[in-house]
């Protein structure tokens, strides 16, 4: 169980990065392309085979961690505004609460049964979403400017990102190792991270700080290892009891971290949206 504490543990420390960088006035995108950067470094390293081989490029699932590497970053960028333009919690809610888009495209695609436990939990997870997104003080930096499409883009991106996960995992793993679809998928997100720079530099001149590549360098390891270890988790207990506490843990633990070092302050809808999170989790993962 040591590996599950530590994937919660990592997992919030990666979205209280972003606070940090709202602080210190680093460049969030740049430093989330970097992180990609250093996440598949240290996946190469600890990966069980070597990576890049021939048939790494030939593999039948490298398509579709080209489509999780863009979202892998698009979503990762979402869930940085959200932690910054609202509060940490609310990303984090947002972002585990999408475990709702996998269980509804394994019952219309895969043929899953959908019981009414599970249904009164995906109901509940929409009307936490909106709980959640509900600000009663807005942000007197972005007055004027509302932010609440933020968590909804972060539940249904997520939600994408673990429904083609659960494809991959279903089609693929284990006769494919994980270490080299999940190392892919870093690559492809710092690929299309790099591009992207790069038009910037093209088209607005923006120039790069030296202190924002530094700060990715170091969000890239507590954010591969939330991964790694919850893999790792995996690998000895069932997902059925891994994923609701992992989700739970991390939504709590973020909670009390942004209350505890960022004086964040939640309003009553925001706990009420706090409360029926963990209840839709439980009932979607527990059914």
């Amino acid at each position: 169980m040591i590996y599950l504490v530590l994937s919660i543990l990592f997992s919030t420390l990666t979205v209280s990065f972003f606070k940090v960088f709202h602080l210190k006035n680093v460049n969030t995108f740049h430093a989330i392309v970097v992180n990609y950067f250093t996440c598949g470094i240290i996946g190469t390293y600890f990966a069980k085979t070597p990576v890049y081989t021939a048939s790494f490029w030939q593999a039948p699932w490298l398509i579709y961690t080209l489509v999780l590497g863009f979202l892998f970053i698009s979503i990762f960028y979402l869930i940085a505004l959200t932690a910054q333009k609202m509060s940490v919690a609310a990303s984090m809610v947002s972002a585990k609460l999408s475990v709702v888009i996998p269980v509804m495209v394994a019952w219309l695609f895969l043929s899953e049964s959908l019981s009414i436990t599970k249904i009164i939990g995906i109901l509940i997870s929409f009307i936490a979403v909106f709980f959640i997104s509900a600000r009663s003080e807005p942000n007197p930096e972005h007055s004027g400017k509302g932010f609440w499409y933020l968590p909804i883009l972060v539940f249904f991106g997520s939600g994408c990102i673990d429904a083609l996960l659960k494809f991959l995992e279903s089609r693929y793993i284990p006769t494919y190792s994980s270490d080299d679809i999940v190392t892919a998928t870093f690559l492809f997100a710092f690929v299309f991270g790099s591009l992207s720079l790069l038009v910037q530099q093209i088209k607005l001149k923006e120039s790069i700080q030296v202190k924002s590549l530094a700060w990715g360098l170091l969000l890239g390891i507590p954010n591969y290892f939330s991964m790694y270890f919850l893999v790792e988790t995996l690998a000895v207990f069932p997902a059925t009891f891994i994923f609701p506490i992992n989700n739970i843990g991390i939504v709590a633990f973020s909670t009390v971290l942004a209350f505890l070092a960022f004086s964040e302050k939640l309003s009553v809808k925001n706990y009420i949206g706090l409360g029926l999170a963990i209840a839709s989790i439980l009932l979607i993962s527990l059914a």
